[in-house]
Parts: structure tokens; sequence; C-alpha cells
């Protein structure tokens, strides 16, 4: 499951609760995908703009470099997106990287991919896997489920929340264990 978001988005905000509850009842099923990218733009010098404006782009790259740093940890990830999507929202309005330490994270490590050429490295990849979620579906947060970009489903995870969209797809799966919504 992919999931668009960017720093400033208030929606995101509220959809990570969805996250991490769906996490917390069907992680292990799942693989999420998070990509702090949103609407950013990119011009022809390399420079990023973002939707929110600067803090929004500083945001999303402390997340990119600390969701690369959690890679192979799941529930970490959305600890720690979680944290980046509670108030105060750290990052983007404290330019803190508290939720990092939070999660673990060495903050000396998480400043060195922030500002160096390791950060810049992450840009590409995520820019690419975001691209065709956001350009069908044009909202923040988007959600791709199993590389199927699906209009339909979205509005179906906005209508009847994540847990319940999941639950049901899960239901539907005789290889899993969930017998019930």
């Amino acid at each position: 499951m992919k999931i668009g978001s960017t720093g400033g988005c208030r929606f995101a905000q509220m959809f990570m609760r969805q996250v991490n509850s769906t996490n917390s009842l069907y992680g292990k099923y799942l693989d999420i995908d998070f990509l702090p990218w949103g609407r950013t733009t990119r011009h022809a010098n390399g420079t990023l703009i973002c939707q929110f404006g600067e803090a929004d782009c500083w945001a999303n790259r402390v997340q990119r470099c600390a969701l690369s740093l959690l890679s192979g940890n799941q529930d970490a990830q959305v600890r720690y997106m979680l944290c980046e999507y509670s108030d105060p929202l750290p990052a983007l309005e404290q330019r803190s990287l508290a939720c990092a330490a939070a999660v673990g994270l060495k903050i000396i490590a998480v400043d060195y991919c922030v500002s160096t050429s390791y950060g810049d490295r992450l840009e590409g990849p995520i820019e690419e896997r975001s691209r065709k979620g956001m350009e069908a579906i044009d909202r923040i947060p988007f959600i791709v489920f199993n590389n199927i970009v699906s209009v339909d489903l979205y509005n179906e995870v906005v209508r009847r929340g994540l847990a319940r969209v999941v639950c049901n797809a899960l239901l539907a799966d005789p290889t899993t264990s969930v017998t019930a919504c």
C-alpha cells in the first residue's frame, strides 16, 4: 500500500491516525510505502517547490530520511509518521527531529541525511513512485493498493475508512486468517 503525503497537509494528518490503527489490526498483512512528496514540483535547475512552502519541503525531506533509516521496520515507520502528523507537527512547525529521536533513530544520522546529498538521492525514487498515484487520484493523501491506481478504491477509503477497506480485502483472501470485519 503506497501512501502519498506532504508535511503540511491537514488531511494527511487526520489520515495517519487511520494508518496507525489499520497497521495495529492488520500490519502483518500490509507492506506500507510512505511517499512524502505530495504536490512537489521540480524545476529544471533541480530546486523543489512544495505545496505548503519551504517548511513543507523541509518536513518532507526529514520524513524521507527518517523513513529510509527505518527501512524494514514498518511499525516504527508508522509510529514515526503518526508522530510527525500529530500536533505540534514537529518537523513542519518546529524544524525539529524530535519524532526521529522518539522512534530510536540517531539524530546525527537523520541530520546527515537531511543536510547532504544522501537526502538528495532519496528524492528521485519517491518522486517516481508518487507520480501515477498523484496524477490519477490528485488528492493528498493518496492511497494505492497493490500497485493498482484506483480512484474508486480511494473514494471507498474516504467513505468507509482505511481499516474497513483493508479488512474487506483481507477477508476475501483465503491465505489470511481474517474471518470477520
